[in-house]
């Protein structure tokens, strides 16, 4: 695992912002670091040493140095790929994962990349053809963000922070501000900065006498559907989870996993307990209010699979971490769930260097509760010309209990399509709470966003229309965001069985009755569970990496709250509408939740003062 940066062109970064780059993202990879430059053309990386620790060094070239590589990630497969092409009457000189790259290169040319099972962000410069390849994993589970100059200069970089140093010419996108608002995190191939963008998932970005030129690789496949039984699927699915774990294993260094006690985890835990020779050390943490503490349930799990657990119940002062997360986030980014994840990456990182976690089970599988919500509504769209008592009482009736809701937004019931429905759950406010919210400048910089792509392929299901949106944007912008940062700024490597190519692709095949069948999300992975441990262990509610957020910021956290949004700094900026801040927080302390509004409001104040005020 490690940090990139680098560029080609005429303002590659030369020796001594290359240093400062690598120093500013050493938290990626404090273990080494390397250097490459020539003429118009640098490589640097930091390294964290968890495979091949002796011979894994980067820049990795070969013996005649036509090929310069620093990559971020791992390839699972590699020693597969190794024999292959051994096979093929390759030669090695050493035993590291940068060497069989190469030397895939070398074979395959960018066909390469079909072969690798991994996560990963590659530099691959050929000096050949004085070009430098830049290549993101398929689901985007490792950062790889870009600068194109005016004079073609390319620059590139594990984290925006590398980029601000080569760049001091950056200006603010205002959209961004609207987009953090809705759905709390920025929408790729974007950033914060006009001049910043990231290379997409599963894309090759290619420079070439100074031309750049994209493609893509891979994309979700759901138009194949596999015909298999029920309980052929659910052991297909034993079988290629199991070996995803198995992949995951390989590391010099201590290995462990997140355990929360949920369906994700604890599948992923078994199977290591399974197939390590030595128990699993698994890792969990719980708030002191008992309807975000997971931690008993996790304990439960831990102790009927005989792991080493580890347990930390946290009482945190909000602000004090908060400000600390700041300096991570070098996007604006207001999931609030980084906060514990942050928590249980820094307590892990103690004692471990890679850690197995659950992330994608939900996605692929179909585990999120607002897909049932979705496709109920749309069962009851005969009802959409009844008036909103109707609806409401509809609505209600079906989904009230089912998900606890205290009530059912009527904006949400007349919304006339699954895609208009599907954002306004993906939402943490909604468009027309934006020109009450946003200055004039804002609001007038806002524009709307390309939703309703992902449910324009009528011949998918709606089921398929919501995993491809989360699969193309709420995963890769938040959940592996959340996930890369949180770790990295630990030193920890996170590995994600279920975002494994052969079980995402696998579980889009899978058909829909068997992801969700009636009010019953994530069907299969919950029999894979049950098989595994006793049912009582893990059929409860879904709670998620949720935070006392509202609680908070109405004790802990008001005094924060009051000095970002309301101090003069603040009203300087003209983002919000003071008027509106000023109702927002009176409603919030009168006790009427607003913290969807207001969390994503302070992040976007503390970026702003972390990352531009101190400029």
């Amino acid at each position: 695992m490690c940090g990139i940066v680098g560029g080609i062109g005429p303002q590659a970064p030369g020796r001594q912002l290359l240093q400062a780059q690598l120093k500013s993202i050493e938290h990626r990879g404090p273990d080494d670091s390397g250097m490459y430059l020539d003429r118009e053309v640098s490589l640097g990386m930091c390294r964290l040493a968890v495979v091949e620790v002796i011979d894994g060094k980067q820049p990795a070239s070969d013996p005649r140095g036509f090929i310069r590589v620093v990559w971020n990630g791992e390839i699972y497969n590699y020693k597969d790929i190794r024999k292959e092409l051994v096979r093929l009457g390759v030669g090695f000189q050493g035993n590291s994962e940068s060497e069989v790259l190469i030397n895939l290169y070398l074979v395959f040319g960018l066909e390469f990349v079909n072969k690798l099972n991994g996560m990963f962000a590659i530099a691959i410069f050929d000096s050949r053809s004085n070009s430098l390849h830049l290549i993101r994993d398929r689901l985007g589970k490792k950062p790889l963000w870009i600068s194109k100059l005016p004079d073609k200069t390319l620059l590139f970089s594990s984290e925006v922070r590398a980029l601000m140093l080569s760049r001091k010419d950056l200006t603010i996108r205002n959209q961004m501000v609207s987009e953090v608002l809705l759905y709390g995190y920025i929408k790729g191939p974007k950033s914060a900065f006009n001049e910043v963008e990231q290379v997409l998932p599963g894309t090759i970005l290619s420079w070439s006498d100074a031309t750049i030129t994209t493609q893509r690789y891979w994309v979700p496949n759901f138009s194949h559907k596999t015909k298999i039984s029920y309980s052929d699927a659910v052991e297909e699915t034993k079988r290629i989870i199991e070996s995803a774990v198995i992949r995951r294993l390989v590391s010099e260094r201590p290995i462990g996993s997140f355990l929360s006690g949920g369906y994700d985890s604890t599948i992923v835990t078994a199977y290591m307990a399974k197939n390590m020779s030595q128990k699993v050390s698994t890792y969990s943490i719980g708030f002191e209010e008992s309807q975000f503490n997971e931690a008993p349930y996790a304990k439960s799990v831990a102790s009927f699979l005989g792991t080493n657990h580890h347990e930390e119940i946290v009482k945190p002062d909000p602000a004090l971490l908060l400000e600390k997360i700041a300096t991570v986030l070098d996007q604006p980014f207001a999931d609030s769930s980084i906060i514990p994840s942050f928590i249980l990456s820094k307590f892990a990182s103690k004692d471990l260097t890679v850690a197995l976690g659950g992330d994608g089970g939900d996605e692929v599988f179909g585990g999120y509760e607002r897909y049932v919500a979705n496709l109920t509504l749309e069962k009851i769209g005969v009802f959409t010309n009844l008036g909103a008592p109707i609806l409401n009482l509809s609505g209600k009736l079906l989904l009230k209990e089912r998900f606890n809701l205290r009530k059912i937004p009527i904006e949400l019931l007349r919304c006339r399509s699954s895609a208009e429905r599907y954002k306004f759950m993906m939402s943490l406010v909604q468009d027309q709470e934006l020109p009450l919210i946003l200055t004039k400048q804002m609001y007038d910089s806002s524009k709307s966003d390309a939703f309703n792509d992902y449910f324009a392929h009528r011949e998918l299901s709606t089921l398929d229309k919501m995993i491809g949106y989360d699969l193309g944007s709420y995963l890769s912008d938040d959940l592996l965001v959340k996930a890369d940062l949180s770790s990295m700024a630990n030193s920890l490597e996170l590995r994600s069985p279920m975002l494994d190519v052969t079980v995402v692709e696998w579980g889009l095949s899978l058909p829909d009755r068997y992801k969700i069948k009636g009010f019953e999300t994530k069907r299969v992975l919950k029999e894979i569970a049950r098989s595994l441990v006793p049912a009582e262990l893990v059929d409860r509610p879904k709670m998620g990496f949720a935070i006392p957020r509202a609680t908070w910021l109405r004790n802990e956290m008001k005094e924060m709250m009051m000095d970002l949004l309301t101090d003069q700094t603040a009203m300087n900026r003209g983002w919000f509408k003071s008027s509106e801040v000023t109702k927002l927080i009176n409603a919030h302390l009168n006790v009427q939740d607003k913290d969807k509004v207001l969390w994503p409001m302070i992040m976007l104040e503390l970026w702003a003062r972390n990352w531009l005020d101190k400029e």
